[in-house]
């Protein structure tokens, strides 16, 4: 299974002919933003690293494009919103200004990968996606940023979320960098400015419509495709493929370990009619943040920056017996000794039992029963996502990788089988070709017996056929030679 998902572009007007050459390194701007590198460039806009020489700071700024009326209109609106609002998960912005016809807005710098990089990177290393837990940590603070966007008096749509849009931080913080295709949205009217763009995949039927139809619930849709593409590691399908008969492929079919609730969740979201989704973010945040508790505590991995597991609590040790005791307990579960108070170290032989003993002829002395000391075993959730394998049920992504790895080789041995059959038919010509059917035996005679090949029927059917071909073969071979040398005598 390969997961390689190429980075998702902007359909738009312009073309890239139009786009001005890129600044030099050194140019000043306002008078005091150094342009010390080039971020990158999207469809209408290029992104330059600068320094302020006024406060030292490093920024991000971004200048536009093409000089119409509508791009002017829609990058003032950008630098509007990033001016005004505030919200930790959302960058910064602190100036517009306008120099030799081109116009120019400075943000944060935000230092970071962003989402879509971190998960390509993990599935390359790891061969699966980023966990569930992980996957709704870095999603939740993205909803509660665009809940308040659209909470605005007048709210404001993004129209571009996907994971390439949204950054985290070296301090683990997710932040959503792009408002580039924002709109205003007044109830009960259509959406305000913005040219028509979109993202394959994370745009919803009514994004690729001019009439400009968007609302709250297109973010939804953007939200809920960002999910997929995390949570499995394919791109979502495009909207309108979507509603012919291309169907989008579950996220457990994907991924047998997602829990239920998420597929539950994502699918609502990504629903084609905006009428069947999420009534508005906050909907879908409350969801994912219930699905989110239901989750058990995972090990972050390093494809995260500087992210950490919950501690597990400390326990308490038994002063009698040196059994390890749950914080929350006040009496040891394996003498009964209370661990309300601390206790003065005692010798463990002039210590009186913790209960009563049974009577007998001769009572025993503290050493006749050696300390029975608990075992810790480990918790499993109700709710933790299980893998479903046949002929065995085991939990967690480990498995599902496992499997994965299983039926390539069975892929592999088959193919092998068949070129050692393939061989073997040279032994009309010489007889030492008759040595392959062995291995090609031993490659589909294995690829037959393997339990992963149940998830592979057309293998099945190939092993199966190579194990017959190649029992058949040398008898075929055989009874030819004799028949060809009875006919020479």
């Amino acid at each position: 299974m390969q997961h390689q998902p190429p980075p998702a572009q902007h359909h738009q007007a312009a073309s890239s002919a139009m786009r001005p050459p890129v600044l030099p390194q050194g140019t000043l701007l306002a008078g005091r933003y150094l342009v010390q590198g080039y971020i990158g460039g999207g469809g209408f806009a290029h992104i330059y690293l600068v320094r302020d020489t006024v406060l030292g700071h490093r920024r991000a700024l971004k200048e536009a494009f093409y000089r119409d009326l509508a791009t002017q209109r829609q990058f003032r609106l950008e630098a509007e919103f990033l001016l005004n609002v505030r919200h930790p998960n959302l960058v910064r912005g602190y100036a517009v200004f306008e120099q030799q016809g081109r116009f120019y807005l400075v943000m944060d710098y935000v230092d970071g990968r962003t989402l879509e990089e971190i998960a390509i990177e993990e599935i390359r290393r790891t061969h699966r996606p980023p966990s569930e837990a992980r996957v709704l940590d870095w999603i939740l603070p993205i909803c509660d940023a665009v809940r308040e966007l659209h909470e605005q008096p007048t709210p404001i749509i993004h129209r571009d979320i996907k994971p390439a849009n949204i950054k985290l931080t070296r301090d683990g913080t997710p932040v959503l960098i792009d408002l580039g295709l924002a709109k205003l949205f007044a109830e009960g009217s259509q959406t305000i400015g913005a040219a028509l763009a979109f993202t394959p995949g994370y745009a919803p039927p009514e994004q690729y419509q001019a009439s400009g139809s968007t609302d709250t619930r297109t973010d939804v849709y953007a939200m809920g495709a960002s999910l997929y593409f995390l949570l499995t590691g394919y791109q979502p399908i495009e909207a309108p493929a979507r509603i012919g008969n291309n169907a989008q492929p579950s996220l457990r079919s994907l991924n047998p370990a997602l829990s239920s609730q998420s597929e539950a969740i994502v699918r609502q979201a990504m629903e084609l009619e905006p009428e069947k989704r999420f009534g508005s973010m906050g909907e879908l945040e409350a969801q994912l943040r219930t699905l989110r508790s239901m989750l058990t505590v995972q090990v972050a991995s390093p494809a995260g920056p500087r992210e950490a597991a919950a501690p597990e609590p400390e326990g308490v040790t038994c002063p009698r017996c040196g059994a390890r005791n749950a914080a929350s307990v006040s009496v040891c579960a394996s003498c009964g000794r209370s661990l309300a108070a601390p206790v003065a170290p005692v010798a463990r032989e002039a210590l009186p039992p913790a209960r009563p003993p049974a009577p007998v002829a001769h009572p025993p002395t503290p050493h006749a029963i050696p300390p029975v000391r608990q075992e810790r075993r480990p918790r499993v959730s109700a709710s933790a996502p299980v893998a479903i394998i046949p002929g065995k049920r085991v939990g967690g992504m480990r498995r599902f990788a496992a499997t994965v790895a299983d039926e390539a080789f069975v892929l592999i041995a088959t193919v092998l089988a068949v070129n050692c059959i393939a061989l073997s038919l040279l032994a009309l010509f010489s007889p030492w070709m008759l040595l392959f059917v062995l291995p090609a035996l031993a490659l589909a005679g294995w690829s037959v017996r393997r339990r992963a090949i149940a998830a592979l029927p057309e293998f099945r059917k190939i092993a199966v056929a190579s194990f017959a071909l190649a029992s058949i073969w040398p008898v075929v071979w055989g009874t030819a030679l004799l028949v060809s040398t009875s006919a020479h005598r």
